[in-house]
Protein backbone atom coordinates (compact mmCIF):
# COMPACT_ATOMS: atom_id res chain seq x y z
CA UNK A 1 0.00 0.00 0.00
CA UNK A 2 1.76 3.18 -1.07
CA UNK A 3 1.33 6.02 2.05
CA UNK A 4 2.69 9.43 1.50
CA UNK A 5 5.07 11.20 3.74
CA UNK A 6 3.17 13.89 6.19
CA UNK A 7 2.96 17.51 4.75
CA UNK A 8 5.67 20.03 6.66
CA UNK A 9 4.79 22.01 9.60
CA UNK A 10 2.98 25.38 9.27
CA UNK A 11 5.40 27.99 8.96
CA UNK A 12 4.13 31.31 11.05
CA UNK A 13 6.98 33.72 9.91
CA UNK A 14 8.69 33.55 6.17
CA UNK A 15 12.06 32.85 6.65
CA UNK A 16 12.98 35.06 3.67
CA UNK A 17 11.69 37.79 6.48
CA UNK A 18 13.79 36.84 9.15
CA UNK A 19 17.10 36.73 6.72
CA UNK A 20 16.02 40.13 5.59
CA UNK A 21 16.34 41.36 9.50
CA UNK A 22 19.87 39.11 10.40
CA UNK A 23 20.58 41.49 7.15
CA UNK A 24 19.97 44.54 9.09
CA UNK A 25 21.97 43.70 11.74
CA UNK A 26 18.77 42.64 13.78
CA UNK A 27 18.23 39.81 16.29
CA UNK A 28 15.31 37.35 15.98
CA UNK A 29 13.82 35.53 18.38
CA UNK A 30 10.34 33.51 18.60
CA UNK A 31 8.22 33.84 21.79
CA UNK A 32 5.21 32.00 22.94
CA UNK A 33 1.68 33.97 23.81
CA UNK A 34 3.06 34.21 27.03
CA UNK A 35 6.30 35.74 25.91
CA UNK A 36 8.38 32.75 27.20
CA UNK A 37 11.26 31.50 24.70
CA UNK A 38 10.52 28.91 22.09
CA UNK A 39 13.97 28.36 20.63
CA UNK A 40 17.18 30.43 21.85
CA UNK A 41 17.61 33.79 19.83
CA UNK A 42 19.22 34.16 16.88
CA UNK A 43 22.75 35.59 18.18
CA UNK A 44 26.11 34.88 18.67
CA UNK A 45 26.96 33.27 21.91
CA UNK A 46 27.31 35.56 24.53
CA UNK A 47 24.60 37.52 23.11
CA UNK A 48 22.48 35.31 23.15
CA UNK A 49 22.86 34.30 26.60
CA UNK A 50 22.92 37.96 27.96
CA UNK A 51 19.48 38.46 26.01
CA UNK A 52 18.52 34.54 27.69
CA UNK A 53 18.88 35.94 31.16
CA UNK A 54 16.44 35.98 33.69
CA UNK A 55 15.78 40.04 34.04
CA UNK A 56 15.79 40.49 29.95
CA UNK A 57 12.77 37.38 29.50
CA UNK A 58 11.17 38.91 32.41
CA UNK A 59 10.71 42.26 29.99
CA UNK A 60 9.55 40.36 27.38
CA UNK A 61 7.21 38.66 29.49
CA UNK A 62 5.66 41.82 30.69
CA UNK A 63 5.43 43.04 26.79
CA UNK A 64 3.55 39.70 26.05
CA UNK A 65 0.59 40.33 28.79
CA UNK A 66 0.38 44.23 27.02
CA UNK A 67 0.46 42.78 23.12
CA UNK A 68 -2.27 40.49 24.51
CA UNK A 69 -4.55 42.52 24.35
CA UNK A 70 -4.23 44.96 21.42
CA UNK A 71 -4.64 44.21 17.93
CA UNK A 72 -1.07 45.03 16.74
CA UNK A 73 1.62 45.58 18.88
CA UNK A 74 4.51 48.20 18.34
CA UNK A 75 7.86 48.62 18.21
CA UNK A 76 9.06 49.87 21.58
CA UNK A 77 12.20 50.49 22.93
CA UNK A 78 12.07 48.83 26.46
CA UNK A 79 15.30 49.44 27.81
CA UNK A 80 17.39 52.22 27.31
CA UNK A 81 19.63 51.36 24.14
CA UNK A 82 17.62 48.07 23.35
CA UNK A 83 14.59 48.28 20.64
CA UNK A 84 11.93 45.85 19.50
CA UNK A 85 9.77 45.24 16.78
CA UNK A 86 7.27 42.18 17.47
CA UNK A 87 4.98 40.64 14.98
CA UNK A 88 2.41 38.25 15.18
CA UNK A 89 2.25 34.44 14.30
CA UNK A 90 -0.97 33.27 13.43
CA UNK A 91 -1.73 29.88 12.70
CA UNK A 92 -5.85 29.30 11.03
CA UNK A 93 -6.64 32.49 12.03
CA UNK A 94 -5.57 32.06 15.40
CA UNK A 95 -2.83 33.98 17.50
CA UNK A 96 -0.07 31.56 18.53
CA UNK A 97 2.97 33.41 19.51
CA UNK A 98 5.68 36.39 18.06
CA UNK A 99 8.35 36.62 16.52
CA UNK A 100 10.13 39.57 18.19
CA UNK A 101 13.62 41.37 16.29
CA UNK A 102 15.93 43.59 18.18
CA UNK A 103 17.98 46.53 17.56
CA UNK A 104 20.41 48.22 19.68
CA UNK A 105 21.51 51.40 20.00
CA UNK A 106 24.64 53.19 22.10
CA UNK A 107 22.72 53.89 25.36
CA UNK A 108 22.99 49.90 25.65
CA UNK A 109 26.22 50.13 26.46
CA UNK A 110 25.44 51.90 29.52
CA UNK A 111 22.01 50.20 30.63
CA UNK A 112 22.21 49.17 34.40
CA UNK A 113 20.86 45.26 32.63
CA UNK A 114 24.06 45.41 31.03
CA UNK A 115 26.48 46.36 34.56
CA UNK A 116 24.14 43.67 36.24
CA UNK A 117 23.62 41.07 33.50
CA UNK A 118 25.81 38.83 35.52
CA UNK A 119 27.60 38.54 32.51
CA UNK A 120 31.06 36.59 34.22
CA UNK A 121 34.59 38.11 33.42
CA UNK A 122 35.63 41.03 32.06
CA UNK A 123 36.28 39.01 28.97
CA UNK A 124 32.56 37.66 28.20
CA UNK A 125 31.59 41.50 29.05
CA UNK A 126 34.12 43.05 26.55
CA UNK A 127 32.61 40.38 23.67
CA UNK A 128 29.34 41.52 24.47
CA UNK A 129 30.08 45.06 24.09
CA UNK A 130 31.87 44.26 20.89
CA UNK A 131 28.84 42.61 19.88
CA UNK A 132 26.74 45.45 20.51
CA UNK A 133 28.74 48.06 18.76
CA UNK A 134 28.44 45.55 15.46
CA UNK A 135 24.99 45.71 15.71
CA UNK A 136 24.91 49.54 16.67
CA UNK A 137 22.58 52.22 15.41
CA UNK A 138 19.41 52.33 16.40
CA UNK A 139 17.84 55.90 17.52
CA UNK A 140 14.32 56.59 17.16
CA UNK A 141 13.66 57.75 13.90
CA UNK A 142 15.69 54.42 12.48
CA UNK A 143 13.55 52.68 14.67
CA UNK A 144 10.50 54.38 13.24
CA UNK A 145 11.53 53.90 9.91
CA UNK A 146 12.63 50.57 10.71
CA UNK A 147 9.40 48.82 11.83
CA UNK A 148 7.92 50.28 8.70
CA UNK A 149 9.94 48.93 6.52
CA UNK A 150 9.76 45.66 8.18
CA UNK A 151 6.29 45.88 8.24
CA UNK A 152 6.27 46.32 4.53
CA UNK A 153 8.62 43.80 3.88
CA UNK A 154 6.49 41.03 5.90
CA UNK A 155 3.36 42.11 4.63
CA UNK A 156 4.74 41.51 1.09
CA UNK A 157 6.04 38.29 1.67
CA UNK A 158 2.70 37.03 3.24
CA UNK A 159 0.95 38.22 0.42
CA UNK A 160 3.22 36.48 -2.15
CA UNK A 161 2.79 33.33 0.49
CA UNK A 162 -1.23 33.45 0.27
CA UNK A 163 -1.02 34.05 -3.11
CA UNK A 164 1.30 30.50 -3.24
CA UNK A 165 -0.99 28.86 -0.51
CA UNK A 166 -4.02 29.50 -2.47
CA UNK A 167 -2.24 28.07 -5.98
CA UNK A 168 -0.64 25.00 -3.21
CA UNK A 169 -4.47 24.58 -2.70
CA UNK A 170 -6.42 24.51 -5.94
CA UNK A 171 -3.48 21.94 -6.82
CA UNK A 172 -4.14 19.86 -3.80
CA UNK A 173 -8.09 20.35 -4.38
CA UNK A 174 -7.40 19.03 -7.84
CA UNK A 175 -5.34 16.09 -7.22
CA UNK A 176 -7.32 14.93 -4.40
CA UNK A 177 -10.66 15.22 -6.91
CA UNK A 178 -8.54 13.47 -9.68
CA UNK A 179 -7.70 10.71 -6.70
CA UNK A 180 -11.32 10.58 -5.99
CA UNK A 181 -12.46 10.37 -9.76
CA UNK A 182 -9.91 7.86 -10.15
CA UNK A 183 -10.70 5.74 -7.54
CA UNK A 184 -14.18 5.86 -8.12
CA UNK A 185 -13.75 4.75 -11.75
CA UNK A 186 -11.99 2.20 -11.13
CA UNK A 187 -14.45 0.91 -8.24
CA UNK A 188 -17.16 1.50 -10.81
CA UNK A 189 -15.24 -0.32 -13.94
CA UNK A 190 -14.33 -3.22 -11.73
CA UNK A 191 -18.00 -3.79 -10.06
CA UNK A 192 -18.68 -7.06 -12.29
CA UNK A 193 -16.30 -8.52 -10.21
CA UNK A 194 -18.68 -10.56 -8.88
CA UNK A 195 -15.96 -14.02 -8.68
CA UNK A 196 -13.80 -11.84 -6.46
CA UNK A 197 -15.97 -10.27 -4.01
CA UNK A 198 -13.34 -10.05 -1.25
CA UNK A 199 -10.48 -8.54 -3.75
CA UNK A 200 -12.71 -5.96 -4.87
CA UNK A 201 -13.96 -5.11 -0.87
CA UNK A 202 -10.19 -4.86 -0.31
CA UNK A 203 -9.43 -2.46 -3.05
CA UNK A 204 -12.13 -0.15 -2.56
CA UNK A 205 -10.97 0.65 1.46
CA UNK A 206 -7.43 0.49 0.13
CA UNK A 207 -8.82 3.51 -2.17
CA UNK A 208 -10.28 4.87 1.01
CA UNK A 209 -6.34 4.54 2.78
CA UNK A 210 -4.71 5.90 0.01
CA UNK A 211 -6.52 8.92 -1.62
CA UNK A 212 -7.12 10.06 2.11
CA UNK A 213 -4.03 9.69 3.89
CA UNK A 214 -5.26 7.53 6.90
CA UNK A 215 -2.87 4.26 8.08
CA UNK A 216 -6.05 2.45 8.72
CA UNK A 217 -9.56 1.62 6.34
CA UNK A 218 -11.59 -1.02 7.00
CA UNK A 219 -14.84 -2.75 5.80
CA UNK A 220 -16.81 -4.64 8.83
CA UNK A 221 -20.30 -6.40 7.53
CA UNK A 222 -23.03 -7.81 9.47
CA UNK A 223 -22.48 -11.41 9.74
CA UNK A 224 -26.45 -12.43 10.56
CA UNK A 225 -27.63 -10.27 7.11
CA UNK A 226 -28.23 -11.88 4.16
CA UNK A 227 -25.47 -10.24 2.39
CA UNK A 228 -22.63 -11.04 5.50
CA UNK A 229 -23.85 -14.48 4.92
CA UNK A 230 -22.99 -14.87 1.53
CA UNK A 231 -18.90 -13.47 2.13
CA UNK A 232 -16.09 -15.74 3.65
CA UNK A 233 -15.01 -12.73 5.62
CA UNK A 234 -17.44 -10.55 7.78
CA UNK A 235 -13.78 -8.39 8.02
CA UNK A 236 -11.45 -6.48 5.04
CA UNK A 237 -9.20 -4.35 6.59
CA UNK A 238 -5.65 -2.77 4.61
CA UNK A 239 -3.16 -0.40 5.99
CA UNK A 240 -0.07 0.10 8.29
CA UNK A 241 -1.94 -1.57 11.17
CA UNK A 242 -3.65 -4.82 11.67
CA UNK A 243 -6.35 -4.88 14.08
CA UNK A 244 -6.68 -8.33 16.36
CA UNK A 245 -10.40 -9.64 16.88
CA UNK A 246 -10.30 -8.01 20.50
CA UNK A 247 -9.67 -4.53 18.80
CA UNK A 248 -12.22 -4.74 15.94
CA UNK A 249 -14.59 -5.31 18.27
CA UNK A 250 -13.60 -2.67 20.72
CA UNK A 251 -14.27 -0.49 17.16
CA UNK A 252 -17.69 -2.08 16.31
CA UNK A 253 -18.67 -1.34 19.70
CA UNK A 254 -17.84 2.02 19.91
CA UNK A 255 -19.85 2.43 16.46
CA UNK A 256 -22.73 0.79 17.55
CA UNK A 257 -23.12 2.20 21.71
CA UNK A 258 -20.94 5.31 21.34
CA UNK A 259 -22.79 8.77 20.46
CA UNK A 260 -19.67 10.40 17.88
CA UNK A 261 -18.24 13.62 18.54
CA UNK A 262 -19.51 14.96 15.21
CA UNK A 263 -21.33 14.38 12.00
CA UNK A 264 -20.67 15.65 8.39
CA UNK A 265 -24.14 14.16 5.93
CA UNK A 266 -23.92 10.52 6.68
CA UNK A 267 -20.17 10.03 8.54
CA UNK A 268 -20.29 9.72 11.72
CA UNK A 269 -16.98 10.83 13.68
CA UNK A 270 -15.63 8.91 16.77
CA UNK A 271 -12.46 9.54 18.83
CA UNK A 272 -10.35 6.95 18.67
CA UNK A 273 -9.73 6.74 22.50
CA UNK A 274 -6.17 5.45 23.90
CA UNK A 275 -7.09 1.30 23.31
CA UNK A 276 -5.94 1.38 19.56
CA UNK A 277 -3.16 4.34 19.44
CA UNK A 278 -2.86 3.61 15.57
CA UNK A 279 -6.58 4.79 14.47
CA UNK A 280 -5.51 8.15 16.86
CA UNK A 281 -7.03 11.27 16.68
CA UNK A 282 -10.48 9.98 15.07
CA UNK A 283 -12.42 7.73 13.30
CA UNK A 284 -14.31 7.69 10.27
CA UNK A 285 -17.86 5.90 10.13
CA UNK A 286 -19.82 4.90 7.02
CA UNK A 287 -23.25 2.80 7.21
CA UNK A 288 -23.13 0.44 3.94
CA UNK A 289 -26.72 -0.21 3.30
CA UNK A 290 -29.19 -2.30 1.10
CA UNK A 291 -32.69 -0.85 1.26
CA UNK A 292 -32.88 1.76 4.20
CA UNK A 293 -31.12 -1.09 6.01
CA UNK A 294 -27.51 -0.72 7.43
CA UNK A 295 -25.43 -4.31 6.98
CA UNK A 296 -22.12 -2.93 7.21
CA UNK A 297 -19.73 -0.20 7.34
CA UNK A 298 -16.72 1.62 6.13
CA UNK A 299 -13.68 2.69 8.75
CA UNK A 300 -10.75 4.60 8.41
CA UNK A 301 -8.71 5.91 11.08
CA UNK A 302 -5.25 6.99 12.08
CA UNK A 303 -5.25 10.40 10.16
CA UNK A 304 -1.68 11.26 8.90
CA UNK A 305 -0.39 14.80 8.55
CA UNK A 306 -0.52 18.27 10.51
CA UNK A 307 -3.69 18.80 10.28
CA UNK A 308 -6.21 16.05 12.62
CA UNK A 309 -9.20 17.85 11.20
CA UNK A 310 -11.67 15.68 9.16
CA UNK A 311 -12.12 17.57 5.73
CA UNK A 312 -14.98 17.84 3.76
CA UNK A 313 -13.35 15.98 0.70
CA UNK A 314 -12.72 13.47 3.19
CA UNK A 315 -16.59 12.59 4.18
CA UNK A 316 -17.89 12.68 0.75
CA UNK A 317 -14.86 10.17 -0.53
CA UNK A 318 -16.31 7.77 2.45
CA UNK A 319 -19.95 8.86 1.41
CA UNK A 320 -19.39 7.70 -2.41
CA UNK A 321 -17.32 3.87 -1.59
CA UNK A 322 -19.79 3.26 1.22
CA UNK A 323 -22.60 3.96 -1.63
CA UNK A 324 -20.27 1.79 -4.30
CA UNK A 325 -19.40 -0.98 -2.03
CA UNK A 326 -23.34 -0.99 -0.80
CA UNK A 327 -24.27 -1.24 -4.85
CA UNK A 328 -21.60 -3.71 -5.90
CA UNK A 329 -22.68 -6.11 -2.54
CA UNK A 330 -26.44 -6.01 -3.21
CA UNK A 331 -25.67 -6.69 -6.82
CA UNK A 332 -23.47 -10.04 -5.47
CA UNK A 333 -26.75 -10.89 -3.76
CA UNK A 334 -28.66 -10.52 -6.82
CA UNK A 335 -26.44 -12.39 -8.32
CA UNK A 336 -26.37 -15.46 -6.30
CA UNK A 337 -30.06 -15.05 -5.54
CA UNK A 338 -30.54 -15.66 -9.21
CA UNK A 339 -27.65 -18.22 -9.21
CA UNK A 340 -29.58 -20.47 -6.96
CA UNK A 341 -32.92 -19.91 -8.71
CA UNK A 342 -31.25 -21.57 -12.24
CA UNK A 343 -29.84 -23.96 -10.53
CA UNK A 344 -32.47 -25.25 -8.93
CA UNK A 345 -34.43 -25.17 -12.08
CA UNK A 346 -31.81 -27.16 -14.00
CA UNK A 347 -32.18 -29.55 -11.25
CA UNK A 348 -35.80 -29.63 -10.85
CA UNK A 349 -35.55 -30.17 -15.17
CA UNK A 350 -32.69 -33.18 -14.13
CA UNK A 351 -35.13 -35.01 -11.32
CA UNK A 352 -38.01 -34.73 -13.68
CA UNK A 353 -36.08 -36.73 -16.13
CA UNK A 354 -34.78 -38.69 -13.90
CA UNK A 355 -37.97 -39.59 -12.19
CA UNK A 356 -39.26 -41.14 -15.32
CA UNK A 357 -37.35 -44.26 -14.34
CA UNK A 358 -36.79 -45.54 -10.80
CA UNK A 359 -33.52 -46.96 -12.31
CA UNK A 360 -32.05 -43.78 -13.17
CA UNK A 361 -32.77 -41.62 -10.07
CA UNK A 362 -29.99 -38.95 -9.51
CA UNK A 363 -28.27 -40.55 -12.50
CA UNK A 364 -28.02 -36.79 -13.75
CA UNK A 365 -26.70 -35.46 -10.36
CA UNK A 366 -24.01 -38.19 -10.54
CA UNK A 367 -22.81 -37.54 -13.63
CA UNK A 368 -22.62 -33.68 -12.84
CA UNK A 369 -20.89 -34.38 -9.85
CA UNK A 370 -18.37 -37.03 -11.46
CA UNK A 371 -17.55 -34.28 -14.40
CA UNK A 372 -16.87 -31.43 -12.30
CA UNK A 373 -14.18 -33.84 -10.31
CA UNK A 374 -12.47 -34.99 -14.03
CA UNK A 375 -12.64 -31.21 -14.78
CA UNK A 376 -11.08 -30.01 -11.22
CA UNK A 377 -8.67 -33.19 -12.11
CA UNK A 378 -7.39 -31.77 -15.46
CA UNK A 379 -6.97 -28.50 -13.89
CA UNK A 380 -10.09 -26.36 -15.62
CA UNK A 381 -10.87 -23.09 -14.09
CA UNK A 382 -13.01 -22.35 -11.24
CA UNK A 383 -15.93 -21.10 -13.56
CA UNK A 384 -15.08 -23.58 -16.62
CA UNK A 385 -15.78 -26.79 -13.80
CA UNK A 386 -18.95 -24.89 -12.73
CA UNK A 387 -20.15 -25.09 -16.09
CA UNK A 388 -19.14 -28.16 -16.90
CA UNK A 389 -21.21 -29.48 -13.80
CA UNK A 390 -24.27 -27.61 -15.17
CA UNK A 391 -24.20 -29.35 -18.33
CA UNK A 392 -23.87 -33.04 -16.70
CA UNK A 393 -27.16 -31.83 -14.94
CA UNK A 394 -29.26 -31.16 -18.25
CA UNK A 395 -27.42 -33.72 -20.34
CA UNK A 396 -29.98 -36.12 -20.28
CA UNK A 397 -32.97 -33.52 -20.96
CA UNK A 398 -33.95 -34.39 -24.38
CA UNK A 399 -35.48 -37.77 -23.04
CA UNK A 400 -38.24 -35.87 -22.28
CA UNK A 401 -39.35 -36.41 -25.99
CA UNK A 402 -38.46 -39.61 -25.95
CA UNK A 403 -41.27 -42.28 -25.65
CA UNK A 404 -41.90 -43.13 -22.17
CA UNK A 405 -42.47 -47.27 -23.53
CA UNK A 406 -38.92 -47.08 -24.83
CA UNK A 407 -37.28 -45.44 -21.88
CA UNK A 408 -38.78 -47.38 -19.37
CA UNK A 409 -38.46 -50.67 -21.33
CA UNK A 410 -37.34 -53.53 -18.64
CA UNK A 411 -35.65 -55.79 -21.06
CA UNK A 412 -33.37 -54.94 -24.06
CA UNK A 413 -33.99 -52.29 -26.61
CA UNK A 414 -34.88 -53.10 -30.40
CA UNK A 415 -32.76 -51.42 -33.07
CA UNK A 416 -35.53 -49.53 -33.91
CA UNK A 417 -36.10 -48.47 -30.12
CA UNK A 418 -32.40 -47.77 -29.97
CA UNK A 419 -32.81 -45.60 -32.70
CA UNK A 420 -35.18 -43.49 -30.84
CA UNK A 421 -33.20 -43.00 -27.78
CA UNK A 422 -30.36 -41.86 -29.77
CA UNK A 423 -32.26 -38.84 -30.60
CA UNK A 424 -32.12 -37.52 -27.06
CA UNK A 425 -29.03 -35.44 -27.27
CA UNK A 426 -30.23 -33.97 -30.47
CA UNK A 427 -33.87 -32.81 -28.97
CA UNK A 428 -32.09 -31.47 -25.69
CA UNK A 429 -29.93 -29.34 -27.47
CA UNK A 430 -32.66 -28.46 -29.64
CA UNK A 431 -34.68 -27.66 -26.06
CA UNK A 432 -31.81 -25.31 -24.44
CA UNK A 433 -30.18 -23.37 -27.70
CA UNK A 434 -32.62 -20.51 -27.18
CA UNK A 435 -31.93 -20.08 -23.77
CA UNK A 436 -28.62 -17.52 -23.45
CA UNK A 437 -27.36 -18.75 -20.39
CA UNK A 438 -26.83 -22.66 -21.24
CA UNK A 439 -25.48 -21.56 -24.54
CA UNK A 440 -21.86 -22.71 -23.67
CA UNK A 441 -23.01 -26.07 -21.58
CA UNK A 442 -24.64 -26.64 -25.07
CA UNK A 443 -21.33 -28.78 -26.84
CA UNK A 444 -21.49 -31.45 -23.50
CA UNK A 445 -25.54 -31.83 -24.08
CA UNK A 446 -25.22 -32.41 -27.93
CA UNK A 447 -22.07 -34.73 -28.06
CA UNK A 448 -21.70 -36.70 -24.76
CA UNK A 449 -22.33 -39.89 -26.45
CA UNK A 450 -19.60 -39.48 -29.14
CA UNK A 451 -16.68 -41.44 -29.01
CA UNK A 452 -13.33 -41.24 -29.37
CA UNK A 453 -12.57 -43.46 -32.52
CA UNK A 454 -15.66 -41.74 -34.28
CA UNK A 455 -18.39 -44.49 -33.83
CA UNK A 456 -20.45 -42.51 -31.47
CA UNK A 457 -24.01 -40.14 -31.62
CA UNK A 458 -25.30 -37.56 -33.32
CA UNK A 459 -22.86 -36.53 -35.46
CA UNK A 460 -19.80 -39.61 -35.53
CA UNK A 461 -17.07 -36.92 -34.18
CA UNK A 462 -14.01 -38.36 -33.24
CA UNK A 463 -10.62 -37.34 -31.56
CA UNK A 464 -9.96 -33.56 -30.18
CA UNK A 465 -12.85 -32.72 -33.06
CA UNK A 466 -15.24 -34.03 -29.71
CA UNK A 467 -15.46 -31.29 -27.23
CA UNK A 468 -13.57 -31.20 -24.25
CA UNK A 469 -16.59 -30.63 -21.89
CA UNK A 470 -18.12 -33.55 -23.39
CA UNK A 471 -15.25 -36.03 -23.92
CA UNK A 472 -15.22 -35.61 -20.08
CA UNK A 473 -19.20 -36.08 -19.47
CA UNK A 474 -18.97 -39.64 -21.95
CA UNK A 475 -16.99 -40.42 -19.25
CA UNK A 476 -18.68 -39.67 -16.25
CA UNK A 477 -22.02 -40.95 -17.71
CA UNK A 478 -20.71 -44.44 -18.99
CA UNK A 479 -19.46 -45.04 -15.78
CA UNK A 480 -22.56 -44.66 -13.63
CA UNK A 481 -24.97 -46.43 -16.31
CA UNK A 482 -22.41 -49.23 -15.77
CA UNK A 483 -22.61 -49.21 -12.15
CA UNK A 484 -26.33 -48.48 -11.63
CA UNK A 485 -29.04 -51.20 -11.81
CA UNK A 486 -31.31 -50.84 -14.62
CA UNK A 487 -34.69 -53.64 -15.04
CA UNK A 488 -32.86 -55.66 -17.40
CA UNK A 489 -29.41 -56.24 -15.76
CA UNK A 490 -27.90 -55.48 -12.38
CA UNK A 491 -25.09 -53.11 -12.05
CA UNK A 492 -21.73 -53.91 -12.75
CA UNK A 493 -18.75 -54.24 -9.80
CA UNK A 494 -16.33 -51.80 -8.88
CA UNK A 495 -13.56 -53.05 -10.20
CA UNK A 496 -15.26 -54.55 -13.79
CA UNK A 497 -16.12 -50.93 -13.79
CA UNK A 498 -13.32 -49.59 -13.98
CA UNK A 499 -11.82 -52.28 -15.51
CA UNK A 500 -13.99 -51.30 -18.76
CA UNK A 501 -12.95 -47.60 -18.48
CA UNK A 502 -9.96 -48.36 -18.73
CA UNK A 503 -9.95 -50.62 -21.76
CA UNK A 504 -11.69 -48.34 -23.58
CA UNK A 505 -9.36 -45.37 -23.60
CA UNK A 506 -8.53 -44.57 -26.79
CA UNK A 507 -11.59 -46.06 -28.62
CA UNK A 508 -14.75 -44.84 -26.91
CA UNK A 509 -12.95 -42.50 -24.17
CA UNK A 510 -9.81 -39.63 -24.43
CA UNK A 511 -7.19 -42.06 -23.43
CA UNK A 512 -5.70 -38.70 -22.01
CA UNK A 513 -8.64 -38.18 -19.43
CA UNK A 514 -9.22 -41.76 -18.25
CA UNK A 515 -6.13 -41.34 -16.07
CA UNK A 516 -7.31 -38.35 -14.56
CA UNK A 517 -10.70 -40.13 -14.28
CA UNK A 518 -8.97 -43.08 -12.20
CA UNK A 519 -6.99 -40.58 -9.77
CA UNK A 520 -11.09 -39.40 -8.47
CA UNK A 521 -12.04 -40.39 -4.84
CA UNK A 522 -14.82 -41.92 -5.21
CA UNK A 523 -16.36 -41.90 -1.92
CA UNK A 524 -18.46 -38.93 -2.56
CA UNK A 525 -19.90 -40.97 -5.01
CA UNK A 526 -20.78 -43.97 -2.80
CA UNK A 527 -22.64 -41.51 -0.55
CA UNK A 528 -25.08 -39.82 -3.56
CA UNK A 529 -25.57 -43.46 -4.86
CA UNK A 530 -27.05 -44.39 -1.10
CA UNK A 531 -28.81 -40.92 -0.99
CA UNK A 532 -30.59 -41.09 -4.38
CA UNK A 533 -31.76 -45.09 -3.59
CA UNK A 534 -33.01 -44.20 -0.36
CA UNK A 535 -34.60 -41.28 -2.05
CA UNK A 536 -36.41 -43.99 -4.57
CA UNK A 537 -37.37 -46.38 -1.79
CA UNK A 538 -38.97 -43.20 0.13
CA UNK A 539 -41.01 -42.65 -3.10
CA UNK A 540 -42.10 -46.16 -3.45
CA UNK A 541 -43.25 -46.65 -0.16
CA UNK A 542 -44.83 -43.18 -0.61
Amino acid sequence: MRIRLAPKKHQPIPDAFLERAHQLGLISWSLDLNGMPTQDPVAPGTLSLWLSSKPIRSLLTERASVWSAIDKPEYEEIIPGMWIYPFIEEHRGRRTGYTVLIGFGEAILESEYLQDSGSGSSLQLSALRHQFNERMGTTQSYAKNTFLLLEWALGDLLKGRKHDETIEGFSAQLGNAFETITALHDLGMNMNSIRDTGGYILRAIEHVAESLEYQWAACLLDESHEIGKMLEHPIYQIGNINLNTDEIAFVIDRVLNEEPVAFSDRTKIYAAGERIRGLSPQMLVHPITQSGTIFGYVIAGGKMGDDPQVSTNETKMLDAVAGILGAFLENIALYEEQKQTFVGTVKAMSSAIDAKDRYTQGHSERVAMLSARIAQQVGMSEDEVERIRISGLVHDVGKIGVPEAVLCKPSRLTDEEFELIKLHPTIGYDILKDIPSLSDILPGVLHHHEKWDGTGYPEGLSGEDIPLMARIMAIADTFDAMSSNRAYRAGMPREKVLAEIQRCAGSQFDPGLVPHFLAIDLREYDKMVEHHASQAVYKQAG
